[in-house]
């Protein structure tokens, strides 16, 4: 009988005694360089096998791991390893010498030399003994982003094994989950949810980054049911998609989140790929906090679910929680919030300066949304990305939602720019096969949607910049339309 895999990649695949050995000698090699509950490990690599070995040897050390985006600047990464202190930091061959150069005499293990081997290997399983609070990986420490701009990490040391357990029931993880990578595992939704798989006895498909055509031909080829993508990457999966039916995957379990997911595109994507979906609402520092599977799609619009149990959400404003509909910043009470961050002055509690905290272990990232009548959370933006024009609040998803629904437009964002006159105004980015233009675009909307909110610029792009982690970047498409109005005087 074959073996089940326990990582597969391109051109390689691990079985769960490989992968065993591998994070024992990782274990071995981490222990003689200080690792442990006072040593963190930072890694800083490709998506590879050896990313998830040496999470599972530092949780068997009870050291935490802290991920070091590859997209970093010399400059950003010097003050991510200054924050972090790691006691030791892994990279691949590509990483060492950069790494390196700016380490200040932090140990560097590169993954591409032999590791030790023989006797007196450390033992770090993926269940150590006594750690019966976790599901996956154990301590983190994971860089966000934050409004100072200074470098800043969510730490994470505790776990709830009862709600982990609901999670990965919810996200339907198990033994026979192939789950595929093909964000940055220095995200925490793709990491969290391939820890899990390989703690339940699953497979993990790598992917060093995401391109349409790969994912569809990896997934198709290695029998891949499961995944994490971001709606944006779940757009140009049916794009791709639509031309190749006979050679599609079929995917059971492949978790949304990261952005809002739209209607239309939910529709989309269960009409190609079958209700092999769920959209999850969560984040860095709380984790996991809905999940809404296909079969719900249609009788609950606009939502990402409700919370798991153990999980309490609610919108609240000026400190006061409201009632059903209401619409405001919402918070989350949840056994898996985060300690706190490293880094940085910001904390928890206030999603904008003049937002009143409500106390009682209530926490928030910034979303703005409201809770239903029968308990779905719906997000409907954020509130760092709120377009205040005239002093008027103008929630982007909403501008989205009709903009999204012309004829001649395959993908939209929108967000605010600097004008003189009133604070901000509206601008979008849109993929269109026409030569769309702002005077097109505000016709078409007008009767639509107030006309404050009609778009007044409109920068047309063959494809949305997206950040590392698979989200559109709204600060990259303010300068490029920066830079458009720079160019033409």
């Amino acid at each position: 009988m074959t073996e089940t895999p326990a990582v597969v990649e391109v051109d390689r695949t691990l079985t769960r005694g490989e992968l065993d050995e591998m994070v024992d000698r990782f274990a071995t090699a981490l222990a003689a360089h200080g690792a442990g509950p006072s040593g963190r490990v930072g890694w800083i690599m490709a998506n590879r096998a050896e990313v998830l070995a040496v999470a599972l040897a530092a949780r068997g050390l009870g050291a935490p791991v802290v991920a070091f985006g590859r997209r970093c600047t010399a400059e950003e990464l010097t003050g991510r390893i200054a924050v972090a202190a790691p006691a030791v930091i892994v990279v691949d061959g590509a990483e060492r010498q950069r790494v390196q150069d700016v380490a200040d005499g932090v140990p560097v293990l590169d993954v591409t030399e032999p590791l030790p081997e023989g006797a007196g290997l450390v033992a770090a399983r993926a269940e150590p003994t006594g750690d019966t609070d976790r599901l996956g990986a154990g301590a983190s420490l994971l860089f966000t982003s934050g409004t100072s701009g200074r470098p800043k990490a969510a730490l994470r040391t505790r776990g709830d094994r009862r709600l982990a357990e609901r999670i990965a029931n919810g996200f339907g993880l198990g033994a026979k989950t192939r789950f595929l990578v093909s964000g940055p595992l220095t995200h925490s939704g793709p990491w969290t949810c391939a820890l899990m798989s390989l703690s339940r006895g699953g497979t993990v498909g790598l992917l060093r980054g995401f391109d349409a055509e790969a994912w569809l031909d990896f997934a198709s080829e290695h029998g891949m049911n499961s995944g994490f993508l971001t709606p944006t990457q779940l757009r140009r999966l049916v794009r791709a998609g639509r031309d190749r039916r006979d050679r599609l995957p079929t995917p059971t379990h492949v978790v949304v989140s990261g952005e809002p997911f739209p209607d239309a595109l939910k529709r989309e994507a269960v009409r190609l790929f079958g209700p092999g979906f769920v959209e999850c609402y969560g984040s860095t520092e709380l984790g996991p906090t809905t999940a809404l599977h296909a079969r719900e799609f249609a009788d609950h619009p606009g939502s990402s679910g409700r919370p798991f149990d153990g999980v309490e959400v609610a919108a609240f404003r000026d400190g006061r929680r409201l009632g059903a509909g209401e619409e405001g910043v919402l918070h989350a009470r949840t056994p898996l919030a985060f300690d706190g961050y490293v880094g940085g002055d910001e904390r928890l509690g206030t999603a904008r300066r003049e937002e009143q905290a409500p106390g009682g272990g209530w926490q928030t990232v910034g979303d703005v949304g409201f809770v239903d009548a029968d308990g779905y959370v719906h997000v409907t933006g954020r509130a760092d990305d709120m377009i205040i024009s005239g002093g008027v609040n103008m929630v982007p998803a909403d501008i989205e939602a009709v903009l999204g629904g012309h004829p001649d437009v395959r993908e939209c964002v929108v967000f605010g720019v600097p004008d003189p006159v009133w604070g901000q105004r509206v601008a979008a980015a849109v993929v269109s096969d026409t030569d769309l233009d702002a005077a097109q675009v505000r016709d078409w909307m007008r009767g639509r949607i107030s006309d404050d909110k009609r778009p007044y610029d409109v920068l047309r792009l063959p494809e949305l910049p997206m950040t590392a982690n698979g989200k559109v970047s709204r600060p990259a498409l303010a300068a490029m339309l920066a830079a458009v109005r720079g160019a033409d005087g």
